[in-house]
């Protein structure tokens, strides 16, 4: 059997890991997820069987933990004698990619669910992360992206490395069937939970609270509808993550504590989905989005940013609105 490490830099990402995972050890790979036990949620791993191993990774560029939290995972590399390391996100990519080469593990792979340098950052941003997963490809045997816009710049940073799309998906028997079995009661429960009146239009969106989410950006937008005098809609954001204050508080500044209700994070976003009348995501970019791909599954309309890896699912006036 072969023994595969799955390394995420915090456990909110454990969420967009575990059915592919899932897949994979049941064709055999014995799968274990190492990551930061930041954003663990017990409830949804009860569901899974794998391996967990925590490993402090701090999110921010800080030589002295990234020095540290390389230290720990070759020493854990070593011990399991792993066969395959598999990073995921920025940060996991640089310390685990490193680490896997120092701990001599055979074969090196990173996946890219949308680089962290991109359109509409600084320059000082884009040029430093653009170096650093530069770094990164110097440690690995191949590197795959999640959308095609990005295998462009991965082939121009690293033109000697193997470059593949793995693109993303969703089980749609999976998703169909669980629309069939959600019934017009439990819709009416779910508003009635929420006190959310029948004749009420709901906005859902579904992220993670961190920067590249850009909620800020989504509440100048209620905030504006709701100045045109339309308060008939409730917003819903699924979700946690480190602004979670931070976005409460402007909530509450912005005074759309009638119109905006933080649900948190929905280990069965299927129901919210199905009682929703739109989805909306604004991030700075993505992959590609999963939220999106359920929701198109749900016959939802979408409104979304025009951004990378979201405009390869929102086609303006077509899939939705960007």
């Amino acid at each position: 059997m072969i023994k595969v490490a799955h390394v995420c830099t915090s456990s909110f990402s454990h969420k967009i890991l575990v059915d592919k995972l899932t897949l994979l050890k049941q064709r055999g790979y014995d799968i274990h997820l190492v990551s930061s036990k930041e954003g663990y949620n017990e409830k949804l791993m009860q569901n899974y069987d794998f391996k967990l191993h925590f490993i402090h990774m701090n999110r921010k560029i800080h030589v002295l933990d990234d020095v540290v939290s390389i230290f720990h995972m070759v020493r854990l590399f070593r011990k399991e004698k792993y066969q395959i390391v598999h990073t995921h996100t920025a940060k996991a990519g640089i310390i685990g990619r490193v680490a896997g080469r120092l701990a001599g593990v055979p074969v090196v792979i990173h996946t890219s669910h949308g680089l962290p340098f991109y359109e509409g950052q600084s320059k000082l941003k884009y040029y430093t992360y653009r170096f650093l997963e530069k770094i990164g490809a110097w440690f690995c045997d191949a590197i795959a992206s999640q959308n095609r816009e990005d295998m462009k710049k991965i082939e121009q940073y690293a033109p000697r490395q193997r470059v593949y799309y793995e693109g993303n998906g969703v089980d749609l028997s999976k998703l169909d069937d669980r629309n069939k079995h959600i019934s017009c009661e439990q819709i009416t429960a779910l508003k009635d939970r929420l006190g959310i009146p029948n004749d009420q239009k709901v906005i859902l969106v579904g992220a993670r609270f961190e920067p590249v989410k850009d909620h800020f950006f989504l509440l100048e937008g209620i905030k504006r509808v709701k100045e045109q005098h339309r308060s008939d809609f409730v917003c819903l954001l699924a979700g946690d993550g480190p602004l979670r204050e931070q976005i409460q508080q402007q909530i509450k500044d912005d005074r759309l504590s009638d119109v905006v209700k933080i649900i948190g994070f929905q280990t069965d976003i299927y129901p919210y989905i199905k009682m929703a009348d739109l989805i909306v995501l604004t991030s700075e970019k993505e992959g590609v989005p999963r939220i999106i791909m359920e929701a198109m599954a749900f016959s939802k309309p979408v409104v979304a940013t025009d951004v990378l890896g979201t405009r390869e699912l929102v086609v303006d006036g077509e899939t939705g609105v960007s």
